[in-house]
């Protein structure tokens, strides 16, 4: 299978590709609400809100993985350190397959939509997925440890290939952006990345999470680089991404 393993908007960047048709919404799964504490101090933060945008059975190359997409926002007066429980669960309620992802810095009064997986050719769900869940992690070792998102400008965005044997997916989509590092310190050789599709309607088609093969082994403050992605997986068509970039 194609895609990346998963690891886990404050700047972002958008396109439009034109002459694509809309689809409708896919709910493939139920959904869960929860919310996260981001401060435990005496004097703690207002709770950021965690819930589910969107689901993706996706069945192909062998494997069963659903996608989702999570949404956090804070309402507090600074940035926010989640991280986030996701669980695939079968009929009678048990777990078939979790993981753990420390999302970027959420800003202050904002949000931002994960895209995340659960199941691919290395970690296999162990049953028949029903539902996803998500939660703020209770793990100290995942506690105050997001970073701020990178500054991405230029995102261009195309058709991909889906013939070719790794996209299981009847769309794919290709893309360009660049990379600033608008943080005061350097990145140093791993950033975590992920894309979200949309249709012309606005609705979640697809998307992917992973590392980045192309950022430099160290990358100075205010430095750019020219990033890429190849066959992103859609279920519809798609006119739109954004994109996400933030240091490991």
């Amino acid at each position: 299978m194609r895609r990346s393993i998963s690891l886990a908007a404050a700047l972002t960047a958008g396109v439009l590709l034109t002459g694509c048709s809309s689809g409708t919404q896919h709910d493939a799964i139920s959904h869960d609400t929860a919310t996260a504490a981001v401060d435990s101090s005496s004097n703690p933060a207002p709770k950021a809100s965690v819930r589910l945008l969107w689901t993706h059975t996706d069945k192909g190359m062998g494997t069963t993985a659903v996608w989702y997409v999570a949404r956090v926002s804070n309402p507090g007066a600074s940035p926010a350190s989640v991280s986030l429980d996701a669980r695939a669960l079968d009929k009678s309620g048990t777990i078939i397959g979790s993981d753990t992802e420390t999302l970027p810095a959420v800003p202050a009064r904002g949000s931002f939509d994960y895209f995340g997986n659960l199941g691919d050719s290395v970690t296999q769900l162990t049953g028949t997925p029903a539902k996803v869940t998500v939660s703020p992690s209770d793990n100290a070792m995942y506690a105050g440890t997001s970073a701020t998102p990178l500054a991405t400008s230029e995102l261009k965005l195309s058709k991909g290939t889906t013939d070719d044997g790794i996209v299981d997916t009847p769309y794919s989509y290709n893309l360009t952006v660049k990379v600033t590092n608008s943080t005061k310190k350097p990145v140093n050789g791993y950033v975590i990345r992920q894309v979200i599709l949309y249709d012309k309607a606005g609705k979640i088609v697809g998307g992917d999470t992973g590392s980045s093969d192309n950022v430099p082994s160290t990358l100075a403050p205010g430095a750019s680089y020219r990033e890429q992605w190849a066959d992103i997986p859609a279920v519809r068509p798609a006119v739109r991404a954004v994109y996400t970039v933030w240091a490991g």
